[in-house]
């Protein structure tokens, strides 16, 4: 729904129903928005309904960034066993809103095969059972995708049948400035997509500097093409030929996803889980500061998750332009349900510098 970020940042939400979401409206977005909390609070689960969210003009985009989630959630290719798990055991109906944009993921009854013909399915489906599928759910048999008024529903044993078909397809038409970094090392092939992405924008220069920030003796990345794709290989002061990156530590990985990922993100949104993994404390400083200033260059509007005070602390130390704001995710004992706290870069210095409670402590 956010085709630029510029014109069109995303500033307040409203999720209902998602996963571990009876109900959660956040305002207040800036460019920079940090998420903390205590485990099992919906950090991840609220990027993932914000992703959803922003990536769907139309109920076929809303289904392809719901198989998108599904699978990199539940990345079973070995067993292909697949769950339809994000809306609220409590519930029938996902929504999320944010101004005059909503969109729902809902069950409702059996759509017969021969009216899911007439209703321009997205993608050429498999009817073959895949080897093992979710129990058909009670409430309903199918689930119904609707973006502001426009709908299309699909029997569930189709969708659970044909998602695991779909692991490699990239023609699904989403945006490619929405990028989701997990928490674990990306995937070779995966950066090397990102790195393509900032080589188009003559970004090289930016992410060889950033890297020799991170150890001086990165000179820089380069591409080597194989018979079956690419490898991705750093030239290092200390070695006469470039060393594999799956050779260097995880940080380098990371360091150099985020980085590229910013500007595969231009003028789009870029989602980060637990963005400290991997990365030791002392290089946090650098990073938020190359975060602050790279997605203001390219005009990014980012998520991101953590854990670690430290990592907070950095952030806030980066934030001299107040382009960031923090959210601490709780479990309301009252309401029973999950909220946040919105904190300015006034609070976040109050807190902070007084010993107070970030990240759930």
């Amino acid at each position: 729904m956010v085709k630029s970020v510029k014109n069109n940042a995303l500033k307040e939400i409203e999720i209902r129903n998602f996963k571990c979401f009876e109900k959660l409206r956040l305002e207040g977005f800036k460019r920079v928005n940090l998420i903390g909390g205590k485990n099992n609070v919906g950090k991840t689960a609220f990027m993932e309904a914000v992703e959803i969210f922003v990536s769907s003009s139309e109920p076929r985009k809303l289904f392809y960034a719901v198989n998108r989630m599904i699978r990199r959630r539940q990345n079973n290719i070995r067993t292909r066993y697949t769950e339809l798990d994000f809306i609220n055991r409590y519930a029938s109906k996902v929504e999320v809103l944010s101004g005059k944009d909503w969109l729902s993921v809902e069950y409702v009854e059996e759509v017969h095969v021969e009216e899911v013909h007439q209703v321009d399915l997205f993608y050429e489906y498999d009817q073959t059972p895949s080897y093992d599928q979710t129990p058909l759910i009670e409430d309903g048999n199918s689930i119904k995708f609707s973006v502001n008024g426009d709908e299309k529903a699909i029997p569930i044993r189709i969708i659970v049948g044909n998602w695991q078909n779909m692991m490699n397809r990239r023609d699904s038409g989403l945006s490619e400035t929405i990028n989701f970094i997990g928490p674990t090392r990306s995937d070779e092939q995966d950066v090397a997509i990102l790195y393509g992405a900032l080589v188009d924008l003559n970004k090289e220069v930016f992410l060889n500097e950033s890297l020799q920030l991170f150890d001086e003796n990165i000179i820089s990345l380069k591409l080597r093409p194989v018979r079956n794709g690419i490898v991705l290989k750093v030239e290092m002061e200390d070695f006469e030929s470039p060393v594999l990156l799956s050779s260097l530590g995880e940080g380098v990985n990371r360091y150099i996803s985020i980085l590229c990922a910013i500007w595969a993100s231009q003028n789009g949104l870029l989602f980060i889980d637990e963005i400290e993994n991997g990365i030791h404390y002392a290089n946090y400083n650098q990073l938020w500061r190359l975060i602050f200033k790279a997605s203001n260059d390219a005009n990014c509007q980012l998520f991101i998750t953590t854990h670690s005070k430290e990592c907070i602390h950095a952030f806030h130390e980066a934030n001299d332009s107040d382009e960031g704001v923090y959210f601490e995710f709780y479990k309301n004992s009252k309401k029973d349900r999950i909220s946040a706290h919105k904190m300015d870069r006034e609070l976040l210095e109050y807190v902070l510098s007084h010993d107070g409670r970030v990240r759930g402590d």
